[in-house]
């Protein structure tokens, strides 16, 4: 190994001005052993490189020369040689650089290094200077480098990089650069003073990992950047440096400028270096790779910064040089990360951010452990960094479903329930695994019920809602269920128990009242009875109605209640949204659970009728089934009238009922006007009552007083007719009384005491009609209405006729051919009892 201290002194040539370095005298340095020969220049093929980096009269460089060796220079401008040197041009003063005394630590190309201590490090060490003790800090091997005096320790550069918290990003930009691009643009930070920079400097070798430590070639402050062949190259705003021109830097320098003077546009956008800066700026420094990586990328990964970044540093020094005992710190396992790591990251940046994982992930470039990792930072992570991190979850869950390990096996999605996966994901996951799973979930259909959960589960996790498999497994399972009396129930029940899977489980339930029947409702009754009916009940709010009535109908219809008809419907009519049967498929589904093919009770129809409304009982077609509310009705109102209306139109319907609805019907017509009391109808109604003789009281009371109102109000003319002359003749009381109301109302009498005198026909009519009789089918009921009717509404008409009103009155008698002798005989009766 060569490893040698050197040291020179600058002295300016006389014919050219330049400054060049030559070896001091020996008794000018404490390392004689290690220096060539007095006045003698440096050996070996580095010697031209040498002084063109020593000529630089930088305060302290750290330069790679072509042979592979290193070079760590160290100007020491307080020191000055008297005697020495040459003068400037006749001004008494030395030239700038001459006299000072560079310091040279050359080590060879096999010399390994640094060791713990960074060449930065050494910035200003009083160690450099030529009468410092022979004992120095513990670096490389057979020498060391100048013990530093901790101006870089990671307190101070939390501190410098808040201080310029828009600059730490962009310059780390730069320096990965430099290392991605060993051909890529050198970085000038122009400063207005030389400590300034070596904080940059120290900045990047702390963020850097270890083994590109000593590889980062710097100038810490040189006059002519152009001439500098370091990486990072400090300088001040004076130096021979156009930072106006625009190729400058843009295309041929990286310039980062301190003082406000033009610099090079950002570069693209770099997680590593983003992530770093966040970490200095949080006062969390981050903890780079502590050795050697294989590739760039793994050198630069981001989870080893996220997580190192998560432990407390020391407070002093830069790395475990600095004798803090950071480095037993960093020999462990890299710590698992956490949302915590991630504070200060936001937008693009944290995007980014888990862009670049996701990437690593997809090309495959993390190991198990690091996986883990990665999984474990993602279940913790929330809000805004959920949202970013749904890329890096979806490449985690693809890694390890696409894992040769798991390829012949089911995809277990259920693992990954925690991460943050987008529905989009989600959905991604479904298509490209969704019919593995179902295929494999189909092939183990052929196993015995019981084993079917585990396939079940992992098959629902993944989403394989579409396939053949999950169809027919719900199929089976729902066929089962309908088989209480058999093992496979109890087996099926098992299952969906296993998955605990709800939504699937209200799928199967949805699936056993598929083409509904009446032996279907049975063996629904018969599960809520099986010792598998505490399952149904316990998933009974998520079911379909037709099973929540079923089940509530088999309960009911058992100890302790045992309801059942009206009651029994009643109950279960509250289990319909609104408490109410709205629709014909509710009323047939409550219908068919309550009443079979079996019509209700005679006492209950009219309660059903009025509970369920006659539209929607007809529009069910089940309006046969409670005629007998036609027949005796608790009350004849519109809504009986309204059923009788659409019932008389089924031709199904039994000729009693239907002659019994016609007959409502039609009475309400004639009263409502809808029909003309004329021939016609008074001839349909006499049919009708020949047919059908309504035996409830109330439906004779409420046709008696519909037809009644209607023949009273008709005119007499019609009236007279044999059709309904005999319909008032056999009346009975309910229709009479109507028929007497309507003509003892004040309002009638008045009306017909001033129109009757003036219509000679109808007057006529009227006492045609009321005229006393006594021959067979005349009522006795009728006579005394008739007889009522003359003295209280007729009678008062004649004190109004003249001789003239009856002329006419007589004229009509005998046109009609009936009797005037009767007529004149009751006029004069008339007339000697009001005498």
């Amino acid at each position: 190994m060569a490893i040698r201290r050197l040291s020179y002194r600058l002295v300016q040539e006389p014919d050219t001005g330049a400054v060049r370095p030559i070896p001091a005298e020996p008794r000018e340095t404490h390392r004689e052993s290690l220096l060539p020969e007095p006045h003698q220049e440096p050996v070996g093929e580095f010697s031209a490189a040498v002084e063109r980096i020593i000529g630089g009269c930088s305060e302290l460089s750290y330069s790679l020369l072509p042979d592979g060796g290193r070079l760590l220079c160290a100007a020491l401008p307080r020191q000055r040689v008297e005697g020495e040197g040459q003068h400037g041009e006749g001004d008494g003063r030395l030239a700038e650089g001459e006299g000072r005394r560079v310091e040279a630590l050359h080590l060879g190309s096999d010399t390994p290094g640094p060791g713990p201590v960074w060449p930065i490090d050494t910035w200003r060490s009083a160690a450099w200077e030529p009468d410092a003790g022979e004992t120095l800090a513990a670096g490389f091997v057979e020498s060391e480098l100048p013990v530093p005096e901790a101006h870089f320790d990671r307190e101070r550069l939390v501190e410098f990089a808040r201080a310029r918290a828009d600059r730490v990003a962009p310059f780390l930009t730069d320096v990965r650069r430099l290392f991605d691009d060993p051909a890529g643009r050198q970085i000038v930070l122009v400063e207005e003073d030389p400590e300034t920079v070596a904080h940059w400097i120290a900045l990047a070798c702390a963020s850097l990992p270890d083994a590109y430590v000593s590889a980062l070639t710097f100038t810490t402050w040189t006059a002519d950047p152009h001439g500098a062949p370091q990486q990072i190259i400090g300088t001040g705003p004076a130096a021979g440096f156009d930072r106006t021109d625009e190729a400058t830097v843009t295309y041929l320098y990286r310039v980062h400028d301190g003082t406000g003077g033009p610099q090079s546009p950002p570069a693209a956008f770099d997680a590593w270096a983003r992530l770093t800066a966040e970490r200095w700026l949080s006062g969390n420094p981050p903890r780079p790779m502590p050795s050697a990586a294989a590739r760039a990328e793994d050198a630069f990964a981001l989870l080893p910064l996220l997580s190192g970044g998560s432990r407390p540093g020391p407070g002093t020094g830069t790395g475990p040089g600095t004798g803090t005992g950071a480095g037993d710190e960093r020999e462990g396992a890299v710590g698992a990360p956490s949302s915590a790591d991630l504070a200060g990251l936001g937008g693009d940046c944290l995007r980014a951010v888990f862009d670049a994982l996701t990437r690593s992930v997809e090309r495959d470039e993390t190991d198990s452990r690091t996986l883990d990792a990665l999984e474990g930072l993602c279940r913790g992570l929330e809000g805004e960094q959920a949202l970013a991190a749904q890329p890096l979850a979806l490449a985690l869950v693809k890694r390890h479903l696409d894992a040769p390990r798991a390829r012949d096996t089911l995809p277990d999605l259920t693992a990954f329930e925690g991460l943050p996966l987008g529905q989009e994901a989600w959905r991604q996951l479904r298509e490209e695994y969704g019919d593995r799973a179902d295929a494999a979930l189909r092939r183990r259909l052929r196993d015995p019920i019981p084993t079917w959960a585990e396939p079940l589960r992992l098959a629902l996790a993944v989403g394989a809602d579409g396939g053949p498999g999950l169809a027919e497994a719900m199929d089976r399972l729902a066929g089962s269920l309908l088989r209480p009396d058999r093992r496979d129930c109890a087996h099926a029940v098992q299952v969906l128990e296993e998955v605990g899977h709800l939504p699937f489980t209200h799928r199967v339930l949805r699936l056993l009242i598929v083409d509904f029947t009446d032996r279907k409702l049975d063996r629904l009754r018969e599960l809520a009875r099986s010792p598998q009916g505490d399952w149904l009940r316990r998933h009974i709010d998520g079911a379909p109605l037709t099973i929540r009535l079923a089940e509530a109908a088999a309960r009911w219809s058992g100890s302790p209640d045992h309801l059942h008809g009206a009651d029994l419907f009643e109950r279960l009519t509250a289990l319909v949204p609104g408490g109410r049967v709205k629709d014909v498929t509710t009323l047939r589904l409550l219908w068919h659970i309550v009443w079979r093919n079996t019509p209700p009770d005679r006492a209950e129809q009219s309660w059903i009728a009025r509970t369920c409304t006659p539209r929607l009982i007809v529009e069910a077609d089940l309006g046969r089934r409670i005629t007998g509310w036609i027949s005796h009705p608790d009350h004849c109102d519109p809504e009986l009238v309204a059923f009788a209306r659409d019932m008389r139109e089924d031709g199904l319907l039994g000729a009693a009922e239907r002659h019994t609805a016609d007959l409502l019907v039609t009475a309400q017509d004639l009263a409502d006007g809808r029909l003309r009391v004329d021939r016609t109808a008074l001839k349909h109604l006499d049919e009708l009552f020949r047919k059908v003789a309504p035996k409830s009281q109330v439906l004779r009371q409420g046709i008696g007083e519909r037809l009644g109102r209607a023949l009273a109000r008709a005119n007499p003319l019609d009236v007279c007719d044999p059709h309904g002359l005999r319909l008032l003749f056999t009346a009975g009381p309910e229709l009479l009384g109507s028929y007497r109301a309507y003509f003892l109302d004040e309002t009638t009498r008045d009306r017909l005491l001033r129109e009757l005198p003036h219509n000679a026909a109808e007057l006529a009519a009227y006492f045609h009609a009321w005229r006393p009789r006594r021959r067979h089918g005349v009522s006795e009921e009728w006579r005394r209405t008739a007889a009522e009717l003359l003295d209280e509404v007729l009678a008062p008409v004649l004190a109004r006729l003249d001789d003239h009103h009856l002329g006419r009155v007589a004229t009509v008698f005998q046109r009609e051919g009936q009797d005037l002798q009767e007529w004149t005989a009751w006029r004069h009766r008339i007339k000697q009892r009001d005498e």
